[in-house]
């Protein structure tokens, strides 16, 4: 089941005794900035796991949990992402997907996915305006992201200035930039 950081931070905020939801908030924070960084310890350059995570305005973390109540060391996949919109398009970019290594392979990426998705389509069912979701992939998630639908756009990540606020340029590296147009009617 899906979790979001956002709905989790209002929870706190609703229904702990106001003398200590500054520490709640601060003990959810340390506890979500230790799984991501533990998680993406082989496959994602720290530098760019720590950016995302000291620049967190406007983004939400999705948490696939094995249990029906959020319990956060059990959740073996997460994903961050930031929602933009535009004058006549949505955009939901993600920023960070990551899956603990001993779960790889075993659908709770898919999983997370799925109901990322389907939060995407229920906040916007009313909304005429396109809706995509935009990710830089590595190259070996590149099938993964085909298999939900995603285009692999050819373009430069310099043509999605939200991704370089996060990432850096480097001239020889090969960016797999995909989109995903949500279907929300």
């Amino acid at each position: 089941m899906n979790f979001y950081s956002d709905k989790l931070i209002n929870n706190i905020i609703d229904n702990s005794p106001i003398e200590t939801i500054i520490e709640e908030i601060e003990t959810f924070k340390k506890q979500y900035e230790y799984l991501i960084i533990k998680f993406s310890n082989y496959d994602i350059h720290h530098r760019y796991t720590l950016h995302i995570l000291n620049n967190t305005k406007n983004i939400i973390i999705a948490f696939y949990c094995l249990d029906l109540e959020f319990e956060i060391m059990n959740c073996p996949s997460i994903l961050i992402y930031q929602k933009n919109k535009q004058n006549d398009e949505i955009h939901y970019y993600i920023l960070f997907t990551c899956t603990k290594q001993q779960f790889r392979g075993q659908g709770y990426g898919s999983k997370l996915f799925d109901g990322f998705l389907e939060r995407i389509r229920e906040e916007n069912k009313n909304t005429k305006k396109k809706v995509k979701v935009i990710l830089s992939s590595l190259e070996t998630s590149v099938l993964f992201y085909e298999s939900y639908g995603f285009k692999w756009t050819r373009k430069c990540i310099k043509e999605y200035p939200k991704f370089l606020e996060y990432e850096s340029y480097e001239k020889n590296k090969e960016y797999f930039m995909m989109e995903l147009e949500v279907n929300t009617m």
